[in-house]
């Protein structure tokens, strides 16, 4: 039931598809869940051309019902994987929204969808930052690691990225960091808003409230 859903995935992504630059683009929306984001660019005929990978697969029917096509199945199976970029559609950009962390192997997926990306193209990363200091709170501090439904203790994470973590993950892929951006946020909870010294963390070092990175890059 669309209510059951977690709103947390569901939303429009502004701050990825805020790098998307011209129109009638080829994008590939992986993990692409209501269908949102490229929704979004159709309307404004940014993209002419939007396919997406869900694992969900109500979420997968209801952005079927926008995308020109979706694949649903698991990124973690590699038959699944060589399914979708065996077709001949290159994109201008590919877009994982907080996808990688959930995978076996973010890298072998990444390198794989790599093939579909024009020599012009642009890959849009987003990963949790676990250098924030909700880490720090939560294990040295209350001495547990949460299972959350969302955020950077999200129960269904299989991998977890720094900064210096993420950017390597895109240099081993053979690709190239063309732009990083950290997205703030003084503590895991949603609308959670910089006190005094989380404002102080924020002027010694950024990425203790860097909440997300945001990493967008191209053929190396």
């Amino acid at each position: 039931m669309e209510e059951d859903l977690n709103t947390s995935y569901i939303g429009l992504r502004e701050d990825l598809i805020e790098h998307i630059e011209g129109s009638n683009l080829n994008v590939l929306d992986v993990g692409c869940a209501t269908g949102t984001n490229g929704s979004y660019l159709l309307d404004k005929q940014i993209a002419k051309c939007v396919v997406g990978v869900e694992f969900d697969e109500f979420m997968s029917k209801k952005a079927s019902e926008k995308y020109d096509k979706v694949f649903t199945g698991d990124l973690n199976s590699n038959l699944f994987v060589q399914s979708i970029i065996t077709q001949d559609t290159k994109f201008d950009y590919i877009i994982f929204g907080d996808i990688l962390e959930h995978l076996i192997s973010p890298l072998d997926v990444l390198k794989s969808f790599k093939v579909l990306l024009k020599d012009t193209g642009s890959v849009i990363i987003s990963v949790p930052n676990i250098a924030h200091i909700e880490l720090f709170i939560q294990v040295f501090i209350k001495g547990t690691w949460p299972k959350n439904k969302r955020g950077i203790f999200d129960k269904t994470h299989l991998r977890w990225f720094t900064k210096k973590d993420i950017k390597q993950l895109v240099v081993d892929a053979d690709l190239k960091v063309d732009l990083y951006v950290p997205k703030l946020r003084s503590r895991d909870a949603v609308g959670s808003k910089f006190g005094f010294w989380t404002k102080a963390l924020r002027l010694i070092k950024k990425d203790w409230v860097t909440f997300q990175h945001i990493i967008v890059c191209s053929h190396g």
